[in-house]
């Protein structure tokens, strides 16, 4: 089991139970976890983001120790539910990050609040490519929400499907950090609620990717059964402030397959140090992935002399 001990956190807003960990002290980053997770999606991540940040890592809607109400769970309502969160414990601006649903959330958000996210980290979801083949649960669930139920209902058959069947084999989580996964995802309510993300997706509002101007970073496993690399390309045609696309070493669960790796990279991002010459953009430069930029940005160098003599 992890031995790193956590701050836990619950309140109320809005008749919706929150339970979170937060650490560190300084600006806000706030962690929105997907399927089968809970807030321990980034507890490899949080102690190094802690060192400089305000870490905010809940357990959202109808997962871990979180309120489970029926209703809805399309995910423009989720969002706006966790920016009320987000309101109610004192974030204004934040840095924001997502993994799977999370991301779908977190889209979201900025779609709700661009003004108010100053940098986004953007983990293992299609954007402008997805081929429904590639995700058939997506489907199933969504169309057989009470069968969904039963199969989550039983958590520790449901994680290891998904980490099992997610995963680059030789870096999927050890025993006692699947037991972790499995303890969270097994509390009461959370199988009956869970199916409804699917069932209600197309309930959700359209997002407006134009609004994503603040810097972006995409961090892709390279070995995502059911994220083809042909997902991460282009993205930058579609999200104005894409400043790189990290592709790891991993399968899906990259914050558990690679944790340094991600780890590094948030921070690194976060203080505008992600080089493209660092060796972790080693496979996205295999791929002739964006490292850098895609958009023309302000000149600032340290002989402004020179660079006008040669300007003009």
């Amino acid at each position: 089991m992890s031995q790193i001990e956590f701050s836990h956190h619950t309140t109320t807003v809005n008749g919706l139970d929150w339970h979170w960990v937060e650490e560190g002290t300084g600006p806000a980053i706030v962690l929105l976890h997907g399927i089968p997770e809970s807030w321990r999606c980034w507890q490899h991540q949080i102690p190094t983001l802690a060192k400089q940040f305000r870490v905010i890592a809940p357990d959202m809607k109808g997962y871990g120790q979180s309120g489970k109400p029926k209703g809805d769970y399309a995910a423009s309502t989720v969002a706006a539910e966790t920016l009320e969160f987000l309101d109610a414990i004192g974030v204004e601006k934040f840095h924001l990050a997502g993994h799977d649903w999370g991301v779908v959330i977190a889209d979201n958000i900025v779609n709700l609040v661009a003004d108010r996210v100053e940098r986004y980290i953007r983990c293992c979801l299609s954007l402008h490519t997805y081929d429904a083949r590639n995700s058939l649960h997506h489907q199933w669930n969504g169309r057989n929400p009470e069968k969904a139920s039963q199969l989550m209902s039983n958590a520790d058959a449901y994680v290891r499907v998904w980490f099992e069947t997610s995963c680059k084999p030789e870096c999927r989580p050890d025993e006692a950090e699947l037991q972790e996964i499995i303890k969270e995802f097994s509390y009461p309510g959370i199988s009956d609620v869970v199916p409804l993300y699917f069932s209600h997706i197309r309930n959700s509002k359209p997002v407006d990717y134009s609004k994503f101007t603040m810097p972006v970073l995409y961090i892709h496993g390279e070995h995502d059964p059911r994220q083809p690399i042909e997902y991460a390309r282009g993205m930058e045609d579609h999200i104005p402030g894409l400043e790189a696309v990290l592709v790891v070493d991993a399968g899906h669960f990259v914050t558990w397959e690679r944790p340094e790796d991600v780890a590094n990279g948030m921070m690194w991002f976060l203080h505008s140090m992600l080089a493209s010459g660092l060796p972790l953009f080693d496979r996205s430069r295999h791929y002739d992935l964006p490292t850098r930029p895609c958009h023309e940005v302000e000149s600032w160098g340290v002989n402004p002399g020179i660079a006008a003599k040669i300007a003009s």
